[in-house]
């Protein structure tokens, strides 16, 4: 049975509440549904009346249209209005245990196992849980008959078929007129003589001799009935081929799923349906139901609910009606006849002509169409009337309708606006009536119950399905099943108590209604649930099944002892115990007695008496204990032995034990492995903590001890059980040959740790190593209350296994690892200590900081390696040995980061690395890697690479000092990541290596000084410049800032200040004050250097298409340093800190933005693919300084200015080069790279915003003249440039100048806003056809002819354009190099004279 959902929840009791159509025919239609094994032509057509996609747009009863998606409707073959028999409990358990299979007791109970409760079993479907209410479910709502108090059983149409065999169809067709049934839907059902008559006429594909003569008979129904009739063609399949099964079993299978939705408990032999059928045929069917609903009875309900609403408008008016009505009835003079009868049960109901009955009619018809609201609000006004009139079954339908509309609305509402109206409903069905409609009552608490599920208020569930009646004892076990299955479902947490209390019930009710299988399931449910846990399945280490006896029995026992059967378990154990003294088995005794310390539900008077006696036990039978455990003979520190008993008394909990390295140092101590280029240093795959320690180094391990008893404890004497392997090699090492007869280790002893009822306390014990080899922890012994020696064992729990599917299906898991260390005395010890970290700084400052590192192992350290997560936070110095007059020197030297100089040159061209290098690890001892500097090796630059120059070794006891400075370089509350290194051995610079490493964080908040922004603007007088501004903004209060110098790197831009006549020679931005500084940006001379991009288009073309990955970096780039001094004195920009710092700043940003834009690339080819600076970019620097306060001194920075030019060149590289690909062996490497490719593209098409188009046109106005002096008109000479913003490609254009007057033809070369416009033209040539290189441009020459002087929008042209080597790009990834070019915005010439 496929799984339900939530929307098929809904959907069911709409579907139980759908329109039903009559559907009669002749005999010969009789035999076309036989052989197709359908008994009568409305099973033929059953299937198809589910989900019918209408698809259409209706009216509510208000007027107001929505939208009707889909709608079910079911087929009939007759109608009858019964007295239907009570349902006696026989009858209706009858009906229960045809739902139960032979095998249902024997279905699993997926979330109850023997390890407790799986939570994600428990937010599965409970129709999943307990199938066989779930064909009971559908079994009840396909009994339901038709009643007086309602329509939905009622048939709002009457389907009347003929077949098109008939010499007569017409004449048949009217004689279904009269048919019996049809009578009595007219007399007896609430359609009334209103019903809907649709006429299908049917051919059957067997008879072939009427196949010319059909239509005309179609021709003739259709005349003499209207448009409510359908040509159907079915049993096409004339041959019976059956070639096609699989065609076959679609078509039988359409049938056979449709009889088990709507009748699962009726048996189906294994036949045949649609024989007779081909998928064409299926289709017509389909077809044929779809334009009945949408052509007949849609639009007939439609018109019947717009009359019915008229009709009773007056009743649906409020109070105003209500008294009228009431005046009319008390006051009035002419007897009024009655419009109540009694119905075929004795109950009493309205005519179906009368005002009420017209209203339920109505809101009846609503319901089905979906319109819940209207139907909702007619629902409550026909019930009052119901409830007047004592028409009790009447007024318990309307009640009822009124909760589905509330719930079917999906309104999240409060329980009291709509339990009242199912309990309401259900009580009156139940008491009131003349005769308990049981039938009813049931409907409408499963309604209910699904409408529950479906909202998921599962906690209103247990309350409704106990209204069920008590008569059906197998009706109200299935409803106490269900009941306890929303114990499960609640919001916060399973209630297991009340699960098993109702899952008691429902076994009890099963085994009275003699479904023992049912009541064996309830049971098992019961025992898996009274000790269970909620176990979360997706932990890493969650509790292990065990397979000892003993074991299964205390876990049982402790699951009992935490539950209200506490008292029961204790009690029983403490009669086991005392039986067992009083027989002199102590052994027993003593189990039974420390079972009884393991619960805190037990009253302290209990368990201070059940202590004092386990107490006692042992004091007068401890040379008579045999105890079997492995563990219960310890050796002491001292040489002694004694016996010791496993206590759960107090708890440690394993998997909470934190052994730590050194405890006195700063920092979090692990072994992490290093690896290069920019990733953090992590922990080994497998994830198992690899503790290890040198000779002569403190351990500290920590222990979490509870008591879960109410009363206090106390434990003398804690220490840990710990066992020593020597290692010889490296004990004779670290003795140098000489054997040593001193202790391998030496553990302190706490004295006495108390803790009261319910107290955690963390108790430390330190171990002190003083020879290489394996400490291992067995356990924690103790004394409890000074007199019961305890032992507890200490062992980490295995974790779960999944690496096969059998691990995965059946829980697994490795076994127990005990607790323990290596002592290595090659293992390092380094000792950091950070001095002057600031833990506040303005935005863009600095502030320098020391980090001293101390060797306090045997060993010298020959590798110490430093590692930041926010590169552009910190800057790192050389080391700095401590005590010589070097260090001395350089140390002062290092005092500021900022050179000074009061002649600092305006412009000046370097020579830059343009390696992407890897800016967060630094080595500060060993070999020095190519990553500290920013330039390549063998590269000769103008800037000398800022490299960190690390120290040889680090000796035993000797001491270094590394200078950090410290840089506010974003706002807000950060913390800053620092990991320090240490290894005995040289560090792998290639691959990486195994270090002992400390972690600090560090907690920096910074502060807003500067808030720096930049625009763009193009320029007027050329379109290769832009203007570049430079908003700064003083965000602090009371202090000023004065601007030192600005700082502009580009590769092929010179930028220069516009300097305004007032603006000062020093520029101080005062309190809360904005200033603008304004730049011109204008290309370098000479040619365009793009050797950046074209390494990035290669080097990605050979990472994609190539076998060999790229390995190569990009050549040094032509920087140009554009200064400006804005203060007193100028800042050397180009100083190898300074420089060194930025440049690391700038990769450790780009390689952020690469690693976002590109996920698919590894960090470790960013170096081989992409440059550091790009040509066209622009990387902004301006310096500052303090006004008072402090004197701090700082800059701000904004990376990867874009002035607009169209530059995308990436899409280039996913052009497969002329010798191709190379071929991929294996489909997946293949899709990899097609995934790489469209990842590429898809970012190149996210990032295209540009609004600067590749080319564009001006217009200047270079003279004026009259084409005679008599006459007016004036001609003005206009020159027209093109400029190509593209380094990449030429162009071949043509350029059209439009005139007014041919706008019309043209109307897109008018921009929006075109400005006035005199009568003018363009006179002369008009097309031009011209080439414009590479970031060049082309002028030529026009004239415009205008009638009168003034001010007029001469920006009207059409530019097209084709790239030179357009036709060489076949990507179908690269940009389309063809442009059809209009004017923006306008171009105004002053033509005067």
């Amino acid at each position: 049975m496929p799984r339900p959902t939530l929307a098929q929840k809904r959907d069911f009791v709409a579907k139980a509440f759908c329109p039903r159509a009559l559907v009669l025919s002749t005999p010969a239609i009789a035999d076309a549904c036989a052989v197709n094994n359908c008994s009568t032509f409305a099973d033929l057509l059953a299937p198809f009346g589910q989900d019918v996609s209408t698809q259409i747009t209706i009216q509510d009863g208000q007027g107001a249209p929505y939208f009707l998606d889909k709608l079910n409707i079911k087929f009939t073959t007759d109608f009858k209005i019964k007295k239907r028999s009570p349902h006696s409990r026989t009858e209706i358990d009858d009906l229960v245990h045809t739902s139960v299979t032979d095998d249902s007791g024997q279905t699993n109970v997926p979330f109850l196992t023997e390890h407790g409760v799986d939570p994600r079993e428990l937010s599965s479907d409970i129709s999943m849980w307990a199938p066989w209410y779930t064909l009971f479910r559908q079994q009840w709502i396909s009994t339901m008959q038709a009643s007086e108090h309602e329509s939905f059983m009622h048939p709002v149409a009457c389907v009347l078929v003929a077949s098109g065999s008939e010499e007569d169809p017409v004449g048949a067709l009217r004689t279904l007129q009269s048919h019996p049934a049809v009578n009595r839907v007219q007399t007896q059902g609430f359609s009334g003589a209103n019903v809907l008559f649709y006429y299908v006429l049917v051919h059957d594909g067997r008879d072939s001799g009427v196949l010319q003569t059909i239509d005309h008979k179609f021709d003739q129904v259709r005349r003499a009935f209207g448009q409510n009739s359908s040509l159907l063609k079915i049993n096409s399949n004339t041959d019976l081929i059956e070639a096609d099964t699989s065609e076959q079993s679609k078509i039988s299978s359409i049938w056979a799923n449709s009889l088990s939705t709507t009748q699962p408990l009726t048996p189906h032999p294994d036949s045949v349906f649609g024989s007779m059928l081909n998928m064409r045929d299926v289709t017509a069917l389909r077809d044929a139901v779809k334009q009945m609903m949408v052509r007949g009875i849609v639009p007939h309900m439609q018109y019947m609910i717009r009359v019915l609403s008229d009709q009773t408008a007056n009743q649906r008016r409020g109070i105003t009606g209500r008294l009228f009505s009431a005046g009319r009835r008390y006051f009035g003079t002419a007897a009024k006849a009655s419009s109540t009868q009694t119905g075929v049960d004795g109950d009493v109901y309205f005519c179906y002509d009368s005002a009420e009955a017209q209203m339920r009619k109505l809101a009846d018809y609503s319901f089905m169409l979906k319109d819940f609201r209207f139907a909702q609000s007619v629902y409550q006004v026909a019930r009052r009337d119901f409830q007047s009139e004592k028409a009790w079954k009447c007024y318990a339908g309307a009640q009822e309708m009124v909760g589905v509309c509330k719930l079917m609305l999906e309104v999240h509402a409060t329980r009291a606006e709509f339990d009242s109206n199912f309990e309401d409903a259900v009580t009156m069905y139940l008491h009131k009536t003349h005769a308990p409609c049981q039938h009813l009552a049931i409907r409408c608490i499963v309604i209910y119950y699904e409408l529950l599920k479906h909202h998921k208020l599962y906690s209103f569930a247990p309350s409704t399905l106990l209204r069920v009646p008590s008569t059906s004892g197998a009706l109200r076990a299935m409803a106490s099943e269900q009941a306890a299955y929303s114990f499960l479902k609640f919001p916060n947490r399973p209630e297991l108590r009340k699960f098993s209390f109702y899952a008691m019930l429902a076994a009890q009710e099963y085994q009275k209604a003699g479904i023992a299988s049912l009541a064996h399931r309830c049971l098992r449910m019961v025992r898996l649930s009274l000790g269970a846990t909620l176990v979360t399945v997706e932990s890493e280490s969650p509790e292990k099944p065990v397979d000892d006896v003993s074991t299964l029995e205390s876990g049982a026992s402790r699951a009992l002892a935490s539950s209200n059967w506490s008292s029961i378990d204790s009690y029983i154990n403490h009669e086991l115990g005392t039986q067992c003294m009083a027989a002199q088995d102590y052994d027993h005794a003593l189990q039974y007695f420390m079972a009884l310390m393991g619960s805190d539900q037990i009253p302290p008077k209990l368990q201070s008496k059940y202590l004092q006696e386990l107490l006692q036990l042992y004091l007068e039978s401890s040379d008579k204990l045999y105890l079997e455990s492995e563990k219960a003979l310890t050796t002491d520190l001292d040489g002694s032995q004694n016996k010791r008993v496993e206590l759960s008394v107090p708890t440690i909990d394993a998997r909470m034990i934190r052994v730590i390295m050194s405890p006195d140092l700063e920092g979090e101590d692990g072994v992490l492995e290093w690896r290069y280029g920019g990733a953090a240093p992590t922990a080994h795959v497998n994830g198992s903590a690899d503790h290890r320690c040198s000779v002569g180094e403190s351990v500290a391990v920590l222990l979490v001890v509870k008591n879960p008893l109410t009363i206090g404890i106390t434990l003398n004497g804690f220490t840990l059980d710990c066992h020593f392997d020597a290692d010889a090699a490296l004990d004779a090492e670290a003795t140098n040959g000489n054997e040593s007869e001193s202790p391998a280790f030496a553990i302190t002893t706490v004295d006495t740790v108390v803790l009261e009822g319910g107290q955690t306390s963390m108790v430390t014990v330190t171990i002190t190593t003083h020879r290489a080899g394996r400490l291992t922890i067995r356990g924690a012994t103790y004394l409890l209350c000074d007199i019961l020696p305890t032992y507890k064992t200490l062992k980490m729990p295995g974790k779960r296994l999944n690496d096969t599917m059998e691990q995965r299906v059946t829980p697994t898991y490795s076994a127990d690892t005990q607790l323990g260390f290596q002592i290595d005395a090659s293992f390092p010890r380094l000792e950091a200590v950070l001095e002057d970290f600031p833990d506040t700084l303005m935005s863009g400052s600095m502030q320098r900081a020391l980090i001293r590192l101390t060797n306090r192992a045997q060993q010298p350290c020959q590798s110490i390696m430093l590692w930041l997560s926010h590169p552009s936070f910190f800057d790192v110095a050389s080391p700095l040995p401590i005590g010589t007059d070097e260090a001395s020197a350089e140390f002062a030297e290092s005092q500021s980061m900022y050179v000074y100089s009061d002649s600092v040159e305006a412009t000046a061209e370097v020579l830059a690395a343009n390696v992407l290098r890897d800016c967060s690890m630094f080595v500060i001892a060993g070999p020095a890697i190519v990553s500290n500097g920013s330039a390549a090796a063998g590269t000769e630059c103008e800037i000398k690479s800022h490299a960190l120059v690390p120290v040889e070794t680090l000796g035993p006891g000797e001491s270094l000092l590394v200078p950090v400075w410290i840089r506010g370089d974003r706002v807000g509350a950060h913390t800053l990541s620092m990991f320090i290194g240490a290894s005995t051995t040289r560090a792998v610079t290639t691959t990486g290596c195994k270090m002992r490493t400390r972690k600090f964080e560090i907690d920096l908040v910074v502060t807003p000084s500067l808030r720096v922004n930049a625009f763009v603007r193009p320029s007027v007088q050329n379109p290769h410049e832009r203007i570049l501004g430079i908003e700064v903004e003083n965000v602090q209060s009371g202090l000023d800032i004065q601007l030192v110098q600005s700082t502009f790197t580009s590769g092929h831009y010179e930028l220069s200040p516009l300097r305004t006549g007032n603006m000062p020679r020093v520029v101080r931005v005062g309190s809360k004050q904005t200033v603008n500084l304004m730049y011109k940006a204008m290309p370098r001379a000479g040619d365009v250097q793009t050797q950046p991009e074209q390494f990035t288009v290669a080097a990605l073309q050979q990472y994609i298409f190539a076998k060999d990955k790229p390995t190569a970096v990009p050549a040094p780039i032509q920087l140009v340093y554009s200064n400006a001094v804005l203060g007193h004195q100028g800042i050397d920009s180009t100083h190898s800190s300074l420089q060194g710092y930025i440049a690391r700043s700038q990769a450790h940003r780009r390689r952020t933005m690469l690693r976002n834009a590109y996920p698919l690339i590894p960090d470790k080819f960013h170096s081989a693919l992409f440059p550091l600076y790009e040509t066209f970019g622009i990387d902004f620097v301006l310096f500052w300084s303090e006004i008072g306060g402090k004197g701090r001194t700082g800059h701000h920075s904004i990376t990867g200015i874009d002035l607009g030019v169209p530059h995308d060149y990436i899409n280039e590289a996913l052009t497969p080069p002329a010798s191709g690909a190379a071929r991929m062996w294996l489909k997946d490497t293949e899709h990899d790279r097609q995934e790489l490719i469209q990842s590429i593209a898809n970012r190149s098409a996210a990032s295209a915003h540009r609004t600067e188009r590749t080319l564009d046109v001006a217009l200047r106005l270079t003279g004026v003249r009259r084409v005679s002096e008599t006459d007016t008109l004036c001609v003005a000479d206009i020159e027209v440039s093109v400029y190509n913003h593209s380094w990449q490609h030429a162009y071949d254009a043509t350029l059209r100048l439009v005139s007014p007057s041919e706008s019309d033809q043209a109307p897109e070369t008018k921009p929006e806003c075109s400005g006035p416009r005199a009568a003018w033209t363009w006179c002369g040539v008009t097309t031009h056809t011209l080439s414009v290189k590479a970031l060049g441009s082309v002028c030529v020459q026009a004239q415009v002819a205008c009638s009168a002087l003034g001010v007029i929008d001469v920006g009207m042209w059409e530019l097209s354009a084709t790239a030179v080597n357009a036709s060489a790009t076949t990507s179908p990834y690269a940009k389309s190099l063809e442009c059809r070019l209009h004017p923006l915005h306008p171009s105004f010439i002053n033509v005067t004279i």
